[in-house]
């Protein structure tokens, strides 16, 4: 069964574009460019030169599995010219993803690309994701495949580096996280219900629950799913990250 990647963007003039892509994997940050049937517009074509000139106010992302609901979002984001992570990108399933203003307007530019990533769904671990987003602007998403009952190291998935290493000296003031296990990230309580920040002391700075657990039956055809995109958590105080800070998932199965 085929998943697909879809992308709907809408920029400052009031035009949209359309994105598609069904050669995603699971796990796998894939870029979507592009797409659609019945579309009049070139398909194939990175966002930035595609509309070059525009500026980018609105994006979301659905993830879609031919003739089953077993796939779910994961992570999306827009990167620049040189590799950086511009913003990210919030998405969802097959239930009415919306189209969410970006947390900062993105120019397109020829270089300007868009990444997705989905995971699909089982009772067993599954990926753990985690898009934040600070007060200077700058962003980062950190990922890992959990593990269960282990204390586990999510990862900036564009550089490797921990949370510490890549947002050292910012705040933290929203985030949203994914996690897409049928049976939730801890439900034989052999782990812990959030991911978590630590500082080198090991004391908490931060613990949230995944926002975008699924629960399927299991023939995968069934079951209660994200309504909507996975929504941003903002944070009632700002968490500082320091160099040594690690992000870290514990599953339960």
């Amino acid at each position: 069964m085929a998943t697909a990647i879809y992308a709907f963007a809408q920029f400052s003039d009031g035009t949209f574009g359309s994105f598609a892509n069904a050669s995603v994997s699971a796990e796998t940050a894939t870029e979507i460019q592009t797409g659609g049937v019945g579309i009049n517009q070139s398909s194939g074509v990175s966002i930035g030169q595609a509309f070059a000139g525009k500026t980018c106010v609105a994006l979301s992302c659905q993830v879609q599995t031919d003739d089953a609901i077993t796939a779910q979002f994961s992570y999306a984001y827009l990167l620049g010219p040189t590799g950086e992570m511009l913003c990210p990108v919030q998405g969802g399933s097959h239930t009415g993803v919306g189209l969410p203003r970006l947390k900062r307007p993105v120019r397109c530019v020829p270089g300007v690309k868009l990444f997705a990533a989905f995971d699909t769904v089982s009772d067993a671990v599954s990926l753990a994701s985690m898009a934040c987003y600070t007060a200077s602007g700058k962003s980062a998403i950190f990922a890992v495949k959990a593990v269960d009952a282990t204390k586990t190291a999510m990862v900036d998935v564009l550089t490797g580096g921990t949370v510490g290493q890549s947002l050292a000296g910012q705040r933290i003031i929203c985030s949203y996280q994914t996690y897409a296990s049928g049976k939730g990230l801890n439900d034989n309580q052999a782990g812990n219900s959030g991911f978590y920040v630590e500082s080198s002391d090991g004391s908490l700075k931060l613990m949230i629950s995944p926002s975008c657990s699924a629960a399927t039956t299991a023939a995968g055809s069934g079951g209660n799913y994200l309504q909507g995109t996975a929504p941003w958590v903002p944070y009632t105080v700002a968490i500082p990250i320091g160099q040594n800070d690690t992000l870290s998932v514990m599953a339960g199965l």
